[in-house]
């Protein structure tokens, strides 16, 4: 039986006395005074109430009644029902023909309050529990696969589904985008605060390529509905491993795409997969050393221009002309660029491995 809690039974005393201005008494399966507008008789036993609890039925109290029995004041109390069961009782203040004509409706009023609390409570429990697996999922190195899924489904969580993980970081007013989200999701898809204090969305993607695009879109919705938000979306994957495996790209994606593109806000991995790679690859002791050419740039190159121009000529592949407008200076200047960039660093940009080199470079500088 959903336990019915003092501080539910004075909601629902105050809720009910702003409406109507009457003194509310709400009392439990013992008939003992649990909320009311008058605070004094809090504890105390309402005679009135046993009579409702022992007929199961509406009873008034009238001016003979009040002289019968003890501690009881005039007015209609009424048994509270939940889930086919008797659970409380209301009363209202006040002679019985001037509140007749509402009481079932303070009745009626009081068992959605009720309602609303248990289903509320109950979904609050359920996304605990989604919480815990979906965190298990992604953080456990070990996972004793068949007992794991069969938790999930209890939950109503297909984790054989295909899907693409999404990774919300939301600096601020978590639980008002939690709400936002849920506008944008179908039934199969799960989302889960984490350890980390994100949100992690697997997203159902039935149909793969057309699924991946419609993440994409889902995430750019959402990044406009939220100040500072970013979001990371890993690759499609069917089961436990592949699941954790987006999770831990997504997570990438976003840690490099927020240093390299930090006006961006969604991150799609596909789309960095080179500059993720070359993070892992920044990571070893070897890198600086391969690399130490770039300190010579970086060193000779105070204001920026030379690294904005390599950058630039490397998005537009190469192309002199395109290269040269988007930094709206001459082909000559930009030649003139080029050619310092290969004196100081050693390394030819009109040269594909060369070039390809000093990219990496440029990548792994900005990371670390």
């Amino acid at each position: 039986m959903y336990p019915f809690t003092k501080e539910l039974a004075q909601e629902i005393v105050e809720r009910t006395m702003n409406i109507l201005g009457r003194n509310i008494n709400v009392m439990d399966r013992k008939g003992v005074i649990i909320g009311s507008g008058d605070k004094e008789r809090i504890g105390d036993v309402h005679e009135g109430a046993l009579l409702a609890l022992k007929e199961n039925k509406a009873v008034e109290i009238d001016e003979r009644a009040v002289r019968q029995l003890n501690g009881v004041k005039m007015g209609i109390n009424l048994p509270i029902h939940f889930l086919g069961e008797t659970v409380g009782v209301i009363g209202i203040t006040g002679h019985p023909d001037d509140i007749r004509e509402y009481a079932q409706l303070v009745k009626m009023a009081a068992e959605l309050v009720l309602q609303q609390s248990f289903f509320l409570e109950q979904g609050q429990w359920k996304q605990r529990l989604t919480d815990e697996i979906i965190n298990q999922l992604i953080y456990d190195d070990y996972i004793e696969e068949e007992h794991f899924l069969k938790r999930a489904k209890a939950l109503g969580i297909d984790l054989s589904l295909p899907r693409v993980v999404m990774v919300i970081e939301v600096p601020e007013q978590q639980m008002r985008f939690f709400r936002t989200l849920t506008y944008e999701l179908v039934q199969e898809d799960v989302v889960a605060f984490t350890y980390a204090s994100e949100i992690a969305v697997l997203k159902w993607a039935p149909y793969k390529e057309q699924s991946i695009k419609d993440a994409v879109n889902v995430a750019e919705r959402l990044a406009r509905k939220v100040t500072g938000g970013k979001i990371g979306i890993g690759p499609y994957g069917v089961g436990i491993r592949e699941l954790k495996y987006s999770y831990t790209l997504a997570k990438q994606a976003m840690k490099v795409g927020r240093k390299l593109h930090p006006n961006d806000r969604v991150y799609y991995y596909e789309n960095i997969a080179l500059e993720i790679l070359l993070s892992h690859i920044g990571e070893l002791p070897l890198a600086k050393q391969v690399f130490s050419f770039y300190e010579k740039l970086l060193f000779h190159d105070e204001t920026g221009e030379l690294q904005e121009t390599l950058r630039t000529y490397i998005n537009e592949k190469g192309e002199l002309n395109k290269t040269a407008n988007k930094l709206f200076i001459h082909r000559n200047t930009l030649r003139y660029r080029l050619e310092k960039i290969r004196r100081i660093t050693g390394k030819d940009p009109y040269n594909a491995k060369d070039l390809l080199q000093l990219y990496a470079a440029s990548i792994i500088y900005r990371l670390y």
